[in-house]
């Protein structure tokens, strides 16, 4: 990235940098550039506003992923003539790595990455897994971890909407359903969001794209360069009769066939790539059996927060599951999200902002529904309402920031309540604890 103009804006620069955004990124980008010698200053709703006087005396702006395009803060530097980069564009200017992967989809990303450092790892293929999996890329670049590694890159739509100079190597997209409408607008633009990251691609070549990628773009009548090769969801019956039974969901058939790909195209064969595959362990708040309490089922998939999420969670199950869902709307439409999840369930816990519109629209369904004030009120009331061998599921469906401060937070809380109610049925009752195995 020698020679870039945001190579030449960190080096040459005079004068503070503001950074948009105090959370994990924004602090990220805070150390990188301290690391080199440069003054920031960080802005938030709650400690910092951005104002008029702040951006003149900014020599360029960093803006977190979580800012919409269009926010005033933006407007403000725009208006004083000031240039504004990502986090990622930071870290690429000074990172030295030897390839960037860029992961990204509706669904998916997460478990698609950390299946992809897994296998890298075990092929003594130096590798870090950074973005939105948990570590941005411009901490790593100021802890210099990244020489000569394959930098695998969990890549949200507003990454890849904020970023300038970023140029994968490979792009994996995985999938798309409507997501994060509040942020984009609309449908149309979250794609092309998505087409962004892949067109930068170095190669078109290298850009992997799921089917229902394409079902999307003749919906929209949006082309696609003919280079990019699609791929189909392994089918259980081309998977090791070993395999963990984590991967034969829909949703990691798909991620397998992503990574298989990948590695083939790295001229990994087929038996060395699951053979790697044999010890890995799922990242957490993804479809994870916590416990059988009094033979009741209850499943964390805190990590769903969006309806095809949810929907493939719901699939998984042989019968209806007990829902427990909801959460802070991200602009979707609730009512057809409603349609799309009745046949999958027999009953509804709900959470967050969005509760009292599922509950009326479930209603339509004549599903039995009942809007709880608290996480723990939800599991309560959804143990009580179980039968032996039932499956409570806890994919919410919706962002978690109304209640919690991030999905890790609102599946740790889950967990640790079943752990509560299973103690306090062994404390107080002489009924048998079930240990039963998941059933598939």
């Amino acid at each position: 990235m020698k020679g870039d103009t945001f190579t030449d804006s960190i080096d040459n620069s005079h004068g503070p940098v503001a950074i948009l955004g105090s959370g994990i990124s924004g602090c990220a980008a805070q150390k990188l550039l301290v690391s080199r010698g440069k003054t920031c200053q960080l802005f938030d709703q709650r400690n910092r506003i951005f104002t008029q006087e702040d951006a003149k005396r900014s020599s360029y702006v960093v803006q977190s992923p979580g800012f919409e395009p269009n926010h005033e803060w933006i407007k403000t530097a725009l208006s004083q003539g000031k240039e504004i980069f990502s986090e990622i564009d930071l870290g690429l200017s000074c990172s030295d790595h030897s390839e960037f992967v860029a992961i990204t989809g509706t669904n998916g990303k997460t478990s698609l990455t950390s299946i992809l450092g897994h296998v890298a790892r075990r092929l003594n293929m130096p590798c870090e897994e950074l973005g939105n999996i948990g570590r941005p890329l411009s901490e790593a670049v100021t802890n210099s971890t990244l020489k000569k590694k394959i930098v695998f890159h969990e890549t949200s739509s507003f990454q890849a909407v904020s970023s300038r100079s970023l140029l994968p190597d490979a792009v994996l997209w995985i999938n798309f359903a409507p997501d994060h409408i509040d942020y984009h607008g609309s449908e149309l633009e979250y794609f092309f969001a998505k087409l962004k990251l892949a067109n930068s691609c170095v190669s078109p070549h290298n850009v992997f794209i799921g089917t229902s990628v394409i079902k999307y773009a003749r919906k929209f009548g949006v082309g696609l360069n003919v280079g990019f090769r699609e791929i189909k969801p392994f089918t259980i019956q081309e998977l090791p009769r070993n395999i963990a039974s984590f991967h034969l969901s829909k949703p990691q058939l798909e991620n397998l066939a992503f990574a298989r790909s990948w590695f083939e195209h790295k001229g990994v064969g087929l038996e060395r790539f699951f053979e790697a595959l044999v010890d890995y362990n799922p990242h957490p708040h993804r479809l994870k059996k916590v416990k059988s309490v009094n033979g009741v089922n209850f499943w964390n998939d805190s990590k769903s927060t969006n309806e095809l999420s949810t929907l493939a969670a719901c699939n998984s199950f042989p019968k209806k599951v007990i829902w427990i869902g909801g959460g802070k709307s991200k602009g979707l439409q609730i009512d057809q999200f409603v349609l799309n999840l009745y046949p999958y369930i027999k009953s509804a816990f709900l959470l967050g902002e969005t509760a009292s519109e599922l509950s009326k629209n479930l209603r339509n369904f004549e599903i039995e529904s009942q809007v709880c004030q608290h996480l723990e009120d939800a599991v309560a009331q959804a143990f009580q309402s179980a039968h032996k061998n039932d499956n409570i599921l806890f994919s919410p469906g919706f962002a978690s920031f109304d209640m919690f401060l991030d999905y890790n937070e609102r599946g740790n809380s889950f967990e640790s309540l079943v752990f509560d109610l299973k103690n306090t049925i062994q404390i107080s009752t002489n009924l048998p604890i079930y240990n039963l195995q998941a059933s598939h």
